[in-house]
């Protein structure tokens, strides 16, 4: 257990691993959360809850992954803040924020070089 789900206040959020388009990668959800899949490659959420975090949702930016100590901060603190980088390969600090469609989401208003 990571935490409590910031959506429903009634699960806890834990890491499962997940296979998606032949990589794995790791899915932070809500316990009442439940996946459902009829290629084995793409996942729907269904349940009471549907909080879930790609542990690759910020590949586009240049992070690999999104750690456990990052998911428990955001969980316990609202927010964690990361090394981002853009397209022109300059890193940039960001924070990160829950978001309730997307699991999370960056916010992009401050612009500090890392």
């Amino acid at each position: 257990m990571l935490g409590k789900c910031p959506y429903c206040n009634d699960g806890n959020v834990t890491v499962a691993k997940k296979t998606v388009l032949g990589k794995q990668t790791k899915v932070y959800s809500c316990s009442n959360t439940r996946f459902y899949t009829e290629d084995g490659e793409c996942f729907e959420s269904v349940g009471s809850c549907s909080y879930r975090i790609w542990g690759n949702s910020l590949a586009k930016y240049g992070k690999r992954a999104i750690g456990e100590r990052e998911v428990k901060a955001l969980l316990s603190s609202g927010s964690f803040t990361a090394v981002l980088h853009s397209k022109n390969g300059v890193a940039y600090r960001k924070t990160v924020v829950a978001h309730y469609e997307y699991g999370i989401t960056v916010l992009f208003n401050e612009e500090v070089a890392s």
